[in-house]
């Protein structure tokens, strides 16, 4: 095989190439390939835009709608609904990045509890009617249970904004770990310590900086001895042989 002057071939069987680890191949954990999960975005519109419904309408259902039903309608379920529908769009768009298009357990997970809290808020609002403050709870318990429901109505408002907000946040999450998962970069101190290992095994291996075979067969390395060697000099495997001009003396 021909090769460079100055390069002799790597003594290694096969002429296997030793080199630089390249980065690892993005890893996409396995999400579950439900109809469900594949359309769980869909779903998570749907089921927030019946609960904005319910946030501001559902005392309609026993006939206390009151003159705070505007006041909820804008103040509590468009924003709710809204996030709601960013977290849809956010997650729809992590999962087309996965063979399953699907979202994650945690998601759905995430976006049954704020349905749940949402639902239980809707149950405890009330509104301004001509009998005073009366709720979907009232109606069920009774009038007299009017100040219980203002401290349940309370938190579950608190936490129904607050689920609203970590959809959103948990999609941009995901989103964040999926690109880097694509890029190949790690995600967790044993995976950077890992990487960090394998670069150090690259950088001291010899042949890392080696150059390659041109016919793909190895690596070559130089030779000191025929860097070195100037015209006249004679060739170290055949005696008596110049080098430069490859007559004999």
């Amino acid at each position: 095989m021909l090769m460079a002057p100055g390069y002799v071939r790597d003594p290694t069987p096969h002429g296997t190439y030793h080199g630089r680890m390249s980065s690892p191949a993005p890893f996409l954990p396995a999400r579950p390939g439900s109809w469900l999960a594949r359309g769980f975005p869909a779903v998570m519109v749907a089921v927030a835009a019946l609960l904005a419904l319910w946030v501001a309408f559902g005392r309609g259902l026993v006939g206390l709608l009151g003159s705070l039903t505007p006041v909820w309608a804008l103040a509590v379920a468009l924003p709710v609904l809204a996030l709601h529908v960013v977290a849809a769009a956010l997650f729809r768009r992590d999962s087309l990045s996965y063979p399953a298009h699907a979202v994650s357990r945690r998601t759905m997970a995430t976006a049954v509890a704020a349905w749940v809290i949402t639902a239980c808020f809707g149950f405890f609002l009330p509104d301004a009617t001509p009998e005073g403050m009366r709720s979907v709870f009232t109606h069920v318990a009774g009038a007299e249970f009017v100040e219980l429901g203002y401290g349940f109505v309370n938190i579950f408002g608190v936490l129904t904004v607050a689920l609203a907000v970590a959809l959103v946040l948990l999609a941009v999450t995901e989103l964040r770990v999926t690109a880097r998962r694509l890029r190949g970069d790690p995600l967790t101190e044993d995976e950077r310590l890992d990487r960090l290992e394998r670069e150090r095994a690259g950088d001291d291996d010899p042949a890392a900086s080696a150059p390659v075979n041109p016919a793909g067969r190895g690596v070559v390395t130089e030779d000191p001895a025929a860097r070195t060697a100037g015209p006249g000099t004679r060739d170290a495997g055949q005696p008596g042989v110049d080098a430069a001009s490859g007559s004999r003396p």
